[in-house]
């Protein structure tokens, strides 16, 4: 990865108007300011747009410039001769959202969320945050990161910059296949006991043929006689059987003649009754009938009677009707000889001084007097010629007459006659009803003695049938018996039947058994011969995994790598310290406790040696400033390596202070080592507060704070 461009908005110091850093404008630059001005802010910008992280650790709310409600930085790289851009962005607005993107030239790489996103940065560069920070980037007080850690860690660290991760890969395929492999093998070893189970069974299964012939000829003789000895009994059985229906067939007309003889006696009874109830009923038709003498003549005159009743309404109705016209007559008479009344006295009136007229009231002169006297003349003529029209005299006459026509009607007693009427139609009704019970008497005689004829009939039926009864023999017993020993015979074969399917049973499977004996020995020399090649193939893989895994290729690699880094720091130191101080790798070490044998055993570790002009001291002992020499020494010897990995190529060396600790002499001796190691890096970044020491760079990227925030500029370039 070498670094092309930053840009950055509102990141932690530093406000909207911030200058572009180009990195193509210089090989190696330090990076200067007074404490708190946001130098190591711009180192922050970079790990945290790649990474997520940077000082502050994975929070990004506290990187937004105080006062701001979001930020971005854009950072720019090369690798493998392509270009890519990461631009990470966050925003408080809204509870807070983040965003990350990914280019290369115009193609955008973005996935569909951030963390996978984040993930093909890392599989892009070969490289995850905690491997930058452990070799290439030596963090302000963080100097230490890697001679501090654990050998368990520091290992993990060597191993990820060697790029070991894909072996890791290669450990847990190989465990995969070694399981599945096992899983194959028990189940093939299951497959194996049971066929070597049903092998055992060979000779047994012989003699268990045998044994299912012996059987199934004794069955076959013992079913041939109980089916003879069964065909005999359901023989004697159909004998009895029809003598046996026979006699219930006795039996069933003997009841059922019985049960009718009791039946026609008791119709006999029920009909007597009947018979006596009839005659009672009849005995008094004849007076019925002589009531009924007088019925026409009363029908005629109750006919006539509604006869007169209509006529009588029908002139009652014409009466009131006329009277009703005559009323309205009369009325409309009264009122034209109002009129006329009134038009006599308006003439009187008009001969009157001072007339006035009848309609307007004005006082009326001589030529209209003479005007309104002609209306009303008029007036009087026509209504003169209406009353004549209002004449009762034909009216009244007519009511005379019909009142005349009314008078001479008769009266006859009607309602008497209805009623009288009414008593004879009911008595009409029950003389039809008598003379049904007359004749329902003659049928109910006639079939009593019907009832006679057929019970003597019925009697004679039935002592017959005693007589046969008593001459047919009883075998029900003899016949249970029978059925009882049938049931047993049938339950006999059955039994039988049942020994013979399971014996014909044990010697189809036996047969089968003995037949495919082969083909299972054969089937068994081919399974025992893929379990032995599965073995192989499962012990195979578990070498691999173990040649993939942490003490196999692992180890060696690291073994391999360990004097090439441990060469590089000590060659920097030699420098550094003008050869008073070395350092040792040790990769293995013996155990504290013994084994088994009684001899102690050996452990893998990544353990520092440290020593100088007195011997061997431990880290801590050391002073600031030789300790911070030591430090860079390991740290520039892992950047280096990192460079030469295949995939990373990360070729960028950051140093974030540390000069502080040490004297004239010292920087100047690590100021020498950077120079010696320049070329192996494509960018190298210093970041100092020292005065002096800035001015042994040609290039500086001099960092101010004013009121608007952090700004830099690029001197030198």
């Amino acid at each position: 990865m070498i670094p092309v461009s930053l840009k950055l908005s509102n990141f932690t110091s530093y406000g909207k108007d911030v200058p572009v850093l180009d990195f193509t404008k210089f090989h190696l630059a330090v990076i200067s300011g007074s404490n708190g001005v946001g130098k190591s802010s711009l180192l922050d910008a970079i790990t945290w747009c790649v990474w997520g992280y940077s000082r502050a650790g994975e929070s990004s709310d506290q990187l937004v410039r105080l006062g701001a409600d979001q930020m971005f930085v854009e950072f720019t790289f090369e690798l493998d001769s392509h270009r890519f851009s990461v631009k990470r962005q966050r925003s408080l607005k809204h509870g807070g959202n983040s965003a990350l993107e990914l280019w290369s030239g115009t193609h955008n790489l973005t996935e569909g969320t951030i963390k996978a996103t984040q993930q093909k940065i890392i599989d892009l560069l070969h490289l995850n945050m905690e491997t930058f920070t452990n070799s290439s980037f030596l963090r302000q007080g963080h100097a230490d990161e890697f001679t501090t850690k654990g050998p368990t860690d520091r290992k993990r660290i060597l191993a990820d910059i060697l790029g070991l991760s894909h072996y890791d890969l290669l450990e847990e395929k190989a465990k995969e296949k070694s399981k599945d492999i096992a899983t194959k093998l028990q189940l093939l070893q299951y497959q194996l006991l049971e066929i070597e189970a049903e092998l055992s069974q060979k000779d047994e299964s012989k003699e268990k043929l045998k044994k299912a012939e012996e059987t199934i000829l004794v069955v076959e003789k013992n079913l041939t006689e109980k089916e003879e000895q069964l065909k005999n009994l359901l023989k004697e059985k159909e004998q009895l059987n029809l003598s046996f229906q026979q006699r219930s067939k006795l039996e069933e007309n003997l009841r059922s003649g019985k049960l009718e003889l009791e039946e026609i006696l008791t119709q006999g009874k029920n009909r007597a009754a009947r018979i006596s109830q009839l005659e009672d009923n009849i005995k008094i038709l004849p007076e019925i009938e002589k009531a009924l003498a007088g019925l026409g003549k009363l029908r005629k005159e109750a006919e006539e009677a509604n006869l007169q009743k209509q006529k009588r309404l029908e002139i009652e109705r014409q009466i009131a009707t006329s009277n009703g016209e005559l009323n309205v007559k009369k009325q409309q008479k009264d009122q034209l000889q109002e009129q006329l009344t009134k038009i006599d006295k308006d003439f009187q009136d008009l001969e009157k001084t001072g007339a006035k007229c009848p309609t307007c009231g004005q006082e009326i002169d001589k030529d209209h007097k003479e005007q309104v006297k002609k209306e009303l003349s008029e007036g009087k003529l026509k209504l003169n010629q209406e009353i004549k029209t209002t004449d009762t005299t034909k009216l009244e006459a007519e009511i005379k007459s019909l009142q005349t026509q009314l008078e001479k009607l008769p009266i006859l007693e009607r309602i008497t006659i209805l009623n009288r009427l009414q008593e004879l139609e009911e008595l009409q009704i029950k003389k039809e009803n008598l003379l049904q019970s007359k004749a329902q008497l003659e049928t109910e005689q006639k079939t009593v003695l019907e009832l006679r004829t057929f019970y003597k009939n019925k009697l004679k039926n039935i002592q017959q049938t005693e007589e046969q009864l008593n001459k047919s023999p009883n075998v029900k017993e003899s016949l249970d018996k029978i059925i009882l020993a049938i049931s047993e015979q049938e339950e006999s074969i059955k039994n039988l039947r049942g020994e013979e399917k399971e014996a014909r049973n044990i010697y189809g499977q036996v047969q089968e058994l003995i037949s495919r004996t082969k083909q299972l020995e054969n089937f068994y020399k081919s399974k025992s011969s893929e379990k032995e090649k599965l073995s192989s193939e499962k012990e195979g893989y578990e070498e691999l995994a173990l040649a993939f895994g942490k003490k196999g290729i692992q180890a060696m690699i690291i073994e391999t790598a360990i004097p090439e880094v441990e060469e590089e720091a000590n060659n920097l130191l030699e420098k550094l310290t003008q050869g008073r101080m070395k350092v040792a790798f040790v990769t293995q070490k013996e155990t504290k406790t013994k084994m088994t044998d009684g001899e102690k055993g050996i452990v893998e570790t990544l353990d520092i040696i440290i020593s100088d002009e007195m011997g061997q001291r431990p880290y801590e002992m050391y002073s600031g400033g030789e300790a911070f020499r030591i430090n860079l020494a390991i740290r520039l010897a892992l950047s280096k390596l990192l460079t030469r990995r295949a995939g990373a190529k990360l070729q960028f060396l950051v140093i974030d202070e540390g000069f502080g600790t040490q004297d004239v002499e010292g920087r100047t001796r690590i100021i020498e080592v950077l120079d010696t190691i320049k070329n192996d890096f494509e960018k190298i970044l210093i970041i100092t507060h020292l005065d002096e020491l800035k001015e042994e760079f040609q290039t500086r990227i001099e960092v101010s704070k004013g009121s608007s925030g952090s700004t830099f500029e690029v001197v030198g370039a």
